[in-house]
């Protein structure tokens, strides 16, 4: 289902002839129709007709095959020939994925009604049903009294939302407010006065600091109100738009797109989210050491103390495993991606065949096929955990070929981050720990298979080795590892940022 049937679709819009498959919403009791057609014996509908008859707002890129939408305070993302649904807020990001994949033709973006509607019925206000016999989606919305929730300010609220060529800015108002000005000033400065009017100053700041808004003023004078507005993206003019039948001032911001989608990419690849890994846990043990040292309980540890320091930096940071649960390893890549993650560190502890032995001494790995038979060795004693994961076989089966790897690291956009971050963190380790620092190496490890983002496993020391055990078991050197790495993050965000600005 990829060109193909892309530009089927797109050829029957053409000759107006898809709509025979007709598909009815039922908003209290006015029924609207909107495109569908069937596929694959699934009832497909247009995602955007349907969020205008609701009138939620979208964001539709017609030539990325890319959609986004807000309802209740979430973000929607969807993209074309793609089964997953990104939602998302401030406080938490969620991945849905559905048995078929959305796809697109004549500029729009259809979805699988059956297994959408559920997903979008739970974050919608109002009741949300879909009838399958009937083809039909019954949409019940209270009415809410604009009286109801208007405090005893004129303006009362404020919000940008994105439009395809800039931003909407748009002020809630209680009453109809004619005398008012607004212009645009030196250095991206947005000003507006209104006269006899009361702000709720308190709701007008929220506005910044954004992705549009740096900054806002507000002067609240016995006759009138000034407020100064200090925009981020680079604004070629602006417009005041009718609100139609709304009360509210409505500001139309066009922008330089070049300038705007510039900044979204920046902030798109701004390091953060950390995803960190503690190795092994649960009924996996991992390697065990001279004195019975369990690998799993050192990585958990480490990875509580780099939490603590990286969140200081003011990075978010996700952990793959919170306690001793275990967690296999094609789930760990998961939940990295389905939080965002712009790197991913995972933990471990070397160990030999045999105990006690001298091989000793502090690694980082990244993903490539092992050059060196210890490289591949380790890596071998690391994929072992699979064979308690249910259903393996199967699972991993793509994965047993060092071909494979091989392939699919050569398209991976992400080898030059994960070997730059790799030599910061060799670095540091040189300068900062107390046992024997071997270098960056390469192997086939699975668990950084699935992570889409700048990734290396370390091998924090031998626990085959008494020494190093002793060095492990100890919580001073615990913190001492974490502070490494903490300091060869903070380094590698400053450079890796430096480089997105650029």
């Amino acid at each position: 289902m990829k060109g193909g049937l892309k530009y089927i679709i797109l050829t029957l819009f053409i000759f107006g002839i898809l709509n025979a498959d007709t598909f009815k919403v039922k908003i209290n009791d006015e029924v609207k129709l909107i495109p569908a057609f069937r596929e694959a014996r699934a009832l497909y509908i247009s995602l955007p007709d349907l969020l205008e008859i609701l009138r939620v707002d979208y964001l539709l890129d017609s030539v990325n095959l890319w959609m986004s939408f807000n309802i209740s305070g979430y973000n929607f993302k969807l993209v074309s020939e793609n089964p997953f649904i990104v939602v998302s807020s401030q406080t938490e990001s969620r991945v849905f994925q559905l048995p078929l994949e959305v796809i697109s033709g004549a500029g729009k973006i259809f979805v699988p009604v059956k297994y959408f509607s559920p997903i979008f019925a739970r974050y919608f206000q109002g009741s949300f049903e879909f009838d399958e016999r009937n083809n039909l989606i019954s949409v019940s919305i209270k009415e809410i009294s604009v009286k109801s929730v208007k405090p005893k300010f004129d303006i009362y609220d404020a919000k940008v939302e994105q439009r395809s060529n800039g931003y909407l800015l748009r002020f809630f108002a209680g009453r109809k407010i004619k005398d008012y000005e607004v212009w645009l000033g030196r250095d991206n400065w947005l000003y507006m006065t209104i006269s006899g009017a009361r702000v709720d100053i308190s709701q007008i700041k929220k506005l910044a600091p954004s992705k549009v808004v740096s900054k806002v003023e507000v002067v609240q004078y016995s006759q009138s109100v000034q407020l100064s507005l200090k925009l981020v993206p680079k604004v070629k003019h602006y417009e005041v738009v009718s609100g139609n039948d709304s009360d509210d001032i409505l500001i139309a911001l066009y922008v330089d797109e070049t300038s705007s989608r510039l900044e979204d990419v920046k902030r798109k690849f701004l390091l953060d989210v950390i995803v960190i890994d503690p190795g092994h846990g649960g009924k996996d043990p991992g390697a065990i050491g001279v004195y019975g040292t369990q690998e799993k309980d050192i990585t958990l540890s480490v990875a509580k103390k780099l939490k603590a320091l990286i969140e200081k930096l003011g990075v978010k940071v996700v952990m793959t495993r919170e306690s001793d649960e275990f967690v296999e390893l094609y789930r760990r890549g998961q939940i990295a991606n389905e939080n965002g993650g712009k790197l991913f560190i995972s933990l471990h502890c070397n160990s030999m065949p045999y105990k006690p032995h001298n091989a000793s001494g502090f690694e980082v790995y990244i993903l490539r096929p092992g050059k060196t038979e210890e490289a591949i060795r380790i890596a071998e004693r690391e994929n072992a955990v699979i064979k308690l994961e249910e259903n393996y076989e199967e699972r991993y089966k793509n994965l047993t070929d060092e071909s494979y790897i091989l392939t699919a690291m050569a398209h991976n956009v992400y080898v030059k981050k994960s070997e730059r971050f790799a030599e910061i963190l060799n670095e540091e380790a040189r300068r900062a720990l107390d046992v024997k620092v071997n270098g960056v190496s390469q192997a086939g490890f699975y668990v950084l298979v699935g992570a889409s983002m700048p990734s290396v496993l370390i091998e924090m020391a031998y626990l085959s080795n008494p020494y190093d055990e002793r060095y492990l078991r100890s919580e001073t050197k615990q913190w001492e590892i974490a502070r490494m790495i903490f300091n060869a993050v903070k380094k590698f965000k400053e450079e890796y940022e430096a480089s997105i600005a650029d």
